[in-house]
């Protein structure tokens, strides 16, 4: 195959990485949409095991006391939107704009990028809950106090079918892998084939 064929069949790829590229942009912002309402299910149903592991704390709040916790927690709530945005507006650490050595869905890897992003979105929660006393007495080590406020460090049950954004992402992001190793072999390819026939041409 003639470098320029080659550099034709390159132009192609990287005209379809692109476009990929641009529809993965595309299902973050909306994942961006999904992580408030899928965030949301997880705190009211967080705060009501709080409310049932800890009666005595709930006991003694009192009536203001637990107004004001409810009131803070649907404060959290109607802020999640802002909060979902802030955890997955660096585009630096969107998976496709990553080395792909970088980040896998398995183990052994980074924790995966919509998993981190819920965690991060949930673990707001953590200081609300210590504030009102529920992390006093905590049962296991679901919360942890990092230097940046509460952490909620054990799996939090992030239920796919809450953000259909991100199975559609997993999908596009093997192709668009794909598509980038077909790329880096062209190029390859072509350096090659371009040494061969500079060297015949001489």
């Amino acid at each position: 195959m003639k470098s320029t064929e080659i550099e034709m069949e390159i132009v192609t790829l990287q005209q379809r990485s692109d476009h990929l590229k641009e529809r993965l942009d595309f299902v973050i912002q909306r994942f961006q949409a999904e992580l408030p309402n899928a965030a949301e299910s997880w705190i009211r149903k967080e705060v009501k095991k709080q409310m049932e592991d800890c009666p005595e704390t709930v006991a003694g709040l009192g009536v203001e006391r637990l107004g004001s916790f409810k009131a803070k927690v649907n404060a959290l709530v109607a802020s999640l939107p802002d909060i979902a945005k802030k955890e997955t507006s660096d585009a630096t650490v969107w998976p496709h704009n990553r080395a792909s050595d970088t980040y896998a869905y398995g183990a052994g890897k980074d924790e995966p990028f919509f998993t981190r992003a819920f965690r991060d979105a949930i673990s707001h929660l953590g200081a609300i809950l210590d504030e009102f006393g529920f992390l006093k007495n905590q049962k296991g080590v679901s919360w942890a106090r990092t230097p940046h406020g509460f952490h909620y460090v054990i799996d939090s049950m992030f239920d796919l079918s809450s953000a259909p954004s991100v199975n559609e992402y997993e999908r596009a992001y093997k192709e668009f892998r794909s598509v980038a190793e077909s790329l880096e072999t062209k190029q390859n390819e072509l350096a090659k084939t371009k040494a061969k026939e500079l060297w015949e041409s001489t």
